[in-house]
Order: structure tokens, then C-alpha cells, then sequence
């Protein structure tokens, strides 16, 4: 399998687990399969049915989340564009109903909330932290979804240390009230092992994955952890890169993938995001995402 082929599965892995997050709209989705059609032929195949594939129903008669499980397995084998928007359609049909597991769950664009934070909390970074131009662009919107991204990418810059991640977190925190979930070791979300000796890019990788289902300080502080361990290590993909004297006339570092997803993906600098935020509004599904789908749209965006 090539480095396209690579790109390709991951980015399909992202979108069908993109399903399951219910903060991910069914527009967002239609944007994406709408923009990945005309950018990416190879990413959805033709609609294909038979003795494994289960073929579309439309009568919502038959529509129970037995049918759509089964739906989301074949998409997996057939990821065309028929069976995808069929799934869309059942996904926002269940989110209608009040389906346990598909309704997305409130969460404050941090207006009213954000006033009530205290001024101790909004000194939690040293006042010489100047966060960068991504990370501040996107809290100042005040959209927890985008903050974790944008924060998530910060992980992912081989530029960035570990103290400047420390502090992009408390300066974030201080400011988006709901940007922060409790710990919880649950499905998608394995615990914190403290072992260091398990500390390999697997785990590391492994972690950025259930910081996106579980976006807690404790989490994000143990990722920059582990990752200052692997810098220890000179680990390849790990070591730490010098920020430029000049950016205006030297090309920014290539950023480490953002996951297992996304390692062969094509990636953009987080600065490349906030430089031409006019492209296309599929920026904001990209930041939604991470991973794998937000590499492969960030990619398609900056390249037509």
C-alpha cells in the first residue's frame, strides 16, 4: 500500500468515526463528502451492493440503530457516496428522534460563561506566554470543539515546548470555562499508564486519539509528558525543532502527524490554517475533526 492508498483508508477510518461523535453535525459531513468528490475522486467508490453488502433501505419504517450499525460495517467495504449520505440521513433521523447516542450534547459557545471566569483563573499562564496566532484566533471565537483542535495541533508542532504547551493549556483554560471535560477511563478513552517503560509513539499516538473522545487537563498534560520523554530519547518524529528567526523568509517545519490515523496524511503548519481561514469554510470541519480528515481537508483546501 503507497502513501496515497495510506492517506486514503485513514482518512475513511476518521470519517465513519466521525459518525459516532455527536458534536459533528450531518452538514459538516455533507460538506465534506461534497468537497471530497470534487478534490478526491479515489477517497469514496462506486455504490456497490450484493450477498455482503446490505443494500440501502429507505423506509424509515426499518430504521433502528441495528440497521444503521449494519449500514456503517458495509460503508467500510463500499465507501461510496450513496451509502454515506443514506447513513447521514439515518444518523440525523436518530438525532431528531432523541436516539440515546445521537444527540449531541449542549455546550456553551462560552459568551455568558466566559464572563464569569475569575481574574485568578485568567492569570494561569506566565503574563510573557503569547499563545500563537492559531490557538488565539480560535479561542477568541470561544468554541470549545475548535480550542481542543487548535490545541491538539499545538501537540503535534515539533516547534512548541513542553512549557509552552503547559502554558497554551492554563492561558486556553482561563479563558473558554467549558474547554475542559472531567478524566474518565471509558470506551475510546483508555487510562493513563504511568509505566514509563510503555511510553513508545504507539501509546503516545494512542493517546492523542482518547484525548479527543476525553479532552481532560489530565490527559493533555500526560501527552505533553510523554512527549518530552520521547524528545529525551531523540525518538525519530519527536525531536524538537527551532523556531525560525525569520518566518517571513524561512519555510515552517512540517508538523508530526496528529495520530496513527494520520501518519501518512499530508499536514499543514497550524499557522497555514489561520493564514488563509477565507479558502474555504471546510477549514471549519477540518479543525472539527483532527486526525487523519482533518489532514486530508486541510490538504485538498490549501491545494485547489
Amino acid at each position: 500500500m503507497n502513501t496515497t492508498d495510506t492517506t486514503i483508508a485513514n482518512a475513511r477510518r476518521e470519517f465513519l468515526l466521525a459518525l459516532d461523535d455527536t458534536q459533528v453535525t450531518g452538514e459538516f459531513l455533507r460538506q465534506f463528502l461534497a468537497q471530497a468528490e470534487t478534490a478526491t475522486p479515489d477517497l469514496l467508490d462506486s455504490y456497490a451492493a450484493d450477498e455482503m453488502l446490505a443494500d440501502i433501505d429507505a423506509a424509515r419504517s426499518d430504521w433502528d440503530v441495528d440497521y444503521y450499525r449494519r449500514q456503517k460495517r458495509c460503508a467500510g467495504y463500499n465507501f461510496s457516496k450513496e451509502r454515506l449520505e443514506h447513513l447521514i440521513a439515518v444518523r440525523e433521523y436518530f438525532r431528531q428522534g432523541g436516539y440515546k447516542g445521537f444527540v449531541p450534547q449542549a455546550v456553551s459557545n462560552g459568551g455568558a460563561g466566559a464572563d464569569k471566569v475569575s481574574h485568578a483563573k485568567r492569570e494561569g499562564a506566565p503574563s510573557a506566554y503569547r499563545p500563537s496566532s492559531n490557538l488565539k484566533k480560535f479561542v477568541d471565537e470561544g468554541d470549545p470543539l475548535t480550542i481542543r483542535t487548535a490545541l491538539r495541533l499545538e501537540l503535534n508542532d515539533n516547534r512548541v515546548t513542553g512549557q509552552d504547551l503547559r502554558n497554551a493549556l492554563a492561558w486556553a483554560k482561563g479563558r473558554q470555562p467549558d474547554l475542559l471535560e472531567p478524566y474518565a477511563d471509558k470506551n475510546f478513552a483508555r487510562a493513563i499508564d504511568p509505566d514509563r517503560s510503555q511510553w513508545l509513539p504507539e501509546y503516545y499516538n494512542n493517546q492523542i486519539v482518547y484525548l479527543k473522545t476525553n479532552f481532560s487537563e489530565e490527559r493533555f498534560l500526560h501527552l505533553v509528558e510523554v512527549r518530552e520523554h520521547l524528545r529525551q530519547l531523540g525518538v525519530e518524529g519527536f525531536a524538537p525543532i527551532a523556531k525560525p528567526s525569520t518566518p517571513s523568509s524561512q519555510p515552517a517545519p512540517r508538523p508530526r502527524a496528529a495520530s496513527p490515523m494520520a501518519d501518512q496524511a499530508p499536514s499543514a503548519p497550524p499557522e497555514a490554517v489561520t493564514a488563509r481561514p477565507e479558502l474555504n469554510p471546510i477549514f471549519k470541519i477540518a479543525l472539527l475533526f483532527g486526525g487523519a480528515l482533518a489532514a486530508v481537508v486541510i490538504y485538498l483546501s490549501l491545494v485547489k
